[in-house]
């Protein structure tokens, strides 16, 4: 969802909330006061607040109604570019599994990240205990990358 898709959602949630406020202090008033004890003014005043009540529900159900609808073609083309070139990955197996992608997302990381990091770590530390540490950790890491690469070729 995009950010202004999302500050459009978050500003129909803070009138749902007014509008449920106006709710909840109507019916205070209504419930603090019999209806024959009131007056024609303080009357007039309670069927205001639902009236409008009403109107904030109406409006912002036909407004969710068409924020929804505007929103419901997003990511629809179907231009003759995009048709072919959904065939041509369908032709390569389609998109791979969430799992594959996860694992070379990793490697990557741990090729590029990790463990150049804990290399550069290792180069300026001074502490023979640490450095133990550090070369566990990078086999560590460099295992866990053959176990990706076996896991990816053998798919």
């Amino acid at each position: 969802m995009s950010k202004k898709t999302e500050q459009i959602y978050k500003a129909i949630a803070s009138l749902e909330d007014l509008q449920n406020q106006i709710s909840i202090i109507n019916q205070l008033a209504k419930s603090k006061t019999q209806e024959s004890d009131l007056s024609e003014d303080r009357l007039e005043e309670l069927h205001h607040l639902e009236n409008i009540e009403f109107e904030m529900g109406q409006n912002l159900k036909s407004l969710r109604f068409w924020i929804d609808s505007l929103y419901s073609y997003n990511g629809k083309s179907t231009s003759n570019a995009k048709k072919r070139a959904s065939q041509e990955n369908g032709k390569k197996g389609g998109r791979p599994p969430k799992e594959v992608t996860e694992m070379k997302r990793r490697r990557t990381e741990l090729l590029e990240t990790v463990i150049p990091d804990l290399k550069r770590e290792k180069s300026i530390t001074t502490d023979i205990e640490r450095e133990m540490q550090i070369d566990a950790q990078i086999t560590e890491y460099e295992n866990e990358i053959t176990e990706i690469e076996r896991r990816l070729t053998s798919r």
